[in-house]
């Protein structure tokens, strides 16, 4: 018989709960999905043609969150399959070229005369064996069909019901999913598709600005028609919202994470801050982390696991290998004094470098940006650097004992057009205010 506190630490041992395996994923998609690890034409530089220096998400997933998402063993070798698939994880039927139609054709055994026909049915065959392992599907299909039809989609001579065929066709792929195990249905997530307007490829073609709107416009009106037929469904996927990162691409000018600024293409080298690889069409790390962040959201959703988004201070260092701070660095070094940390404050005006940074003042020299009081009936008034915002944030707290900081609360700060911010005290008490300046997560 094991004495007390030898059987009290063997009790407490086995309480402690075993930790969650990854979450099991397929996905069903096209080379948006395949490792790009197969994709040489265009995730490997020109100078290495052989060997891929951008990722997309489920290897980032296989990288970095394995502990988290699992889209099933990983076979490195091309031509590891006998279907349509090449090589890469077990669960990953990421077939490049395919639209929604070639879906459709394989799930229904339709080959017809397309070229890939012939492997439709051993391909249908290991996607029916593989989803029964998997606890949730991935669909990210539909940027092939855009791209195919871009010309007449631009120049408004599109077929009549070409949208709703797609969103048809979608439903097909959709309702082949959810019924391939009988009552035992996976958890789907249904991805929005790109604008692939966004893309240089095509936008360096169809630049007229006025027929851009109206193509963006009829993209959007089929992303939002994808929400409303989810929502209408018994069992009603998760949405991915992957037309959001085309519509920063296409609004945020430049294109950035925390200050950190991304060229969209132009190198054949698949440099770390461009957005598209080097063919000008698929997005790069950076794009497929975005990807990756609202592919997690929606599994989430539809499972109820926690994962972990890529912060873009992890995208900048871990995946690109850039420094996330390198916007303050450079200021703080055209300033004259690099290697001077955020917190330090060699003016000696009582504002760190980093507050310095976000208020736009100088570093270097003694300098007062507030003006007005924290007092009733006044205003205690800043304007930041719009460009430095994107790097870190200010925050107005304030405290009656300058022991206990809160926010002030939104209803007492004012934001003007050109982006002076203003606080007041709550009414009738004399307060003290202070900035909090952090750096971007």
């Amino acid at each position: 018989m094991f004495p007390p506190l030898r059987a009290t630490l063997l009790c407490l041992g086995l309480a402690l709960p075993a930790a969650a395996a990854p979450l099991r994923v397929l996905a069903i998609g096209d080379s948006m999905t395949e490792e790009y690890a197969f994709e040489l034409t265009f995730s490997a530089p020109a100078s290495q043609p052989t060997n891929a220096n951008t990722r997309n998400w489920p290897e980032l997933f296989r990288i970095f969150r394995a502990t988290e998402v699992s889209l099933g063993p990983y076979e490195s070798t091309a031509a590891s399959y006998l279907d349509l698939r090449n090589a890469g994880h077990e669960w990953n039927f990421g077939i490049p070229g395919v639209t929604l139609r070639n879906w459709v054709n394989l799930l229904t055994e339709n080959p017809g005369s397309d070229p890939l026909g012939p492997f439709y049915s051993i391909t249908k065959s290991s996607l029916e064996d593989e989803i029964l392992a998997v606890e949730a599907v991935v669909i990210l299909l539909g940027a092939n069909d855009l791209k195919q039809e871009y010309n007449d989609l631009f120049n408004d001579t599109e077929p009549a019901g070409y949208f709703p065929g797609m969103l048809d066709r979608l439903n097909t792929v959709y309702a082949w999913v959810n019924t391939s195990r009988g009552l035992n249905r996976p958890k789907i997530v249904v991805c929005t598709v790109p604008d692939v307007g966004a893309t240089p490829q095509i936008s360096r073609i169809y630049n007229v600005p006025a027929r851009q709107a109206t193509t963006r416009a009829k993209i959007a009106a089929f992303n939002q028609s994808i929400l409303t037929w989810a929502a209408g469904k018994t069992y009603p996927p998760s949405i991915a919202r992957l037309d959001l990162l085309t519509d920063r691409i296409f609004d945020q000018v430049p294109f950035h994470l925390n200050g950190t600024e991304f060229t969209l293409a132009g190198s054949q080298e698949n440099p770390p801050l461009q957005v598209f690889c080097r063919d000008g069409f698929h997005v790069s790390t950076v794009g497929q982390a975005l990807i990756a962040n609202e592919i997690m959201a929606a599994l989430e959703l539809a499972t109820g696991r926690d994962l972990t988004p890529f912060s873009n201070r992890e995208i900048l260092r871990s995946l690109l290998g850039q420094n996330p701070d390198q916007p303050y660095l450079d200021w703080i070094s055209a300033a004259g004094l690099g290697g001077s940390a955020m917190d330090k404050d060699p003016d000696g005006d009582g504002f760190p470098n980093l507050a310095e940074y976000l208020l736009g003042s100088p570093p270097g020299g003694f300098s007062h940006p507030l003006s007005g009081s924290f007092s009733p009936g006044n205003w205690l008034v800043w304007h930041p650097s719009p460009d430095a915002l994107r790097f870190g944030t200010l925050t107005a707290e304030e405290s009656a004992d300058l022991t206990l900081w809160s926010p002030v609360p939104a209803g007492r700060t004012t934001v003007a057009a050109d982006g002076t911010v203003s606080v007041t005290p709550a009414a009738g008490t004399r307060g003290i205010a202070r900035l909090r300046a952090e750096p971007r997560p």
